[in-house]
């Protein structure tokens, strides 16, 4: 009996604590898609970032505010897999879980200059070339790789980038991934908005009382 066709379309991780989410987000998102000829990209938030301070807004808190910052963006959507899995939000362990579930399915990492730099300090970071193929976003300021971490996946342009199953590079030269999470908390908290916040995310933020808008009290108590 033939095996069935693979599945075409790539699995395209943008990962993050999207704490909250913001306009350079989904700008970036929405040009990984149109980079890749329409694909969909899912924003997956993390439950128990390793590497970082823990989110301020809670699980469905930052569930809900991905899901109004993609409304209407039909080549995004929102993943919530690894909030749903207990302790740290290992992104090894996400691709080891979609190659189970779709063995045939290509898969895209999204990440930040920033990250990439750092990549050699990621758990289990030369496994990554056998499970997944990178995207790279230009960040302001993020620092050259190490010589191995570029050798590790190999440069191409979008064309080329699944011209096998993984192990390939694509460094992507605009949108700049230009907005700290941080600051736009700091700028919620001092003047209670921030335009790199959405309207509707913003409207959410101030009716549940994040970032101490509006009070002093934190969020959850």
């Amino acid at each position: 009996m033939t095996a069935p066709a693979a599945p075409t379309a790539p699995r395209i991780l943008f990962g993050g604590t999207f704490d909250p989410v913001h306009r350079a987000h989904i700008s970036c998102a929405r040009a990984v898609s149109r980079a890749l000829g329409g694909a969909v990209v899912d924003l997956m938030p993390n439950a128990v970032p390793p590497h970082r301070p823990q989110p301020v807004a809670s699980p469905e808190q930052r569930l809900d505010m991905l899901a109004l910052a993609v409304a209407g963006h039909a080549s995004l959507r929102v993943d919530p897999r690894e909030l749903q899995r207990d302790g740290p939000s290992w992104t090894i362990d996400t691709l080891e879980a979609l190659q189970r579930e779709e063995p045939r399915r290509p898969r895209i990492l999204v990440m930040g200059a920033d990250s990439f730099a750092g990549f050699d300090n990621w758990h289990r970071w030369q496994d990554y070339a056998r499970l997944c193929h990178l995207l790279v976003l230009p960040r302001p300021g993020a620092d050259a790789p190490s010589a191995r971490v570029q050798a590790l996946f190999r440069e191409t342009g979008a064309d080329n980038l699944l011209a096998s199953a993984a192990g390939n590079r694509l460094m992507l030269t605009a949108p700049v991934l230009d907005v700290s999470a941080t600051a736009v908390r700091e700028a919620l908290a001092r003047k209670g908005s921030c335009p790199a916040v959405s309207d509707p995310v913003l409207a959410y933020i101030r009716r549940h009382g994040l970032y101490n808008i509006g009070s002093g009290i934190q969020p959850g108590r």
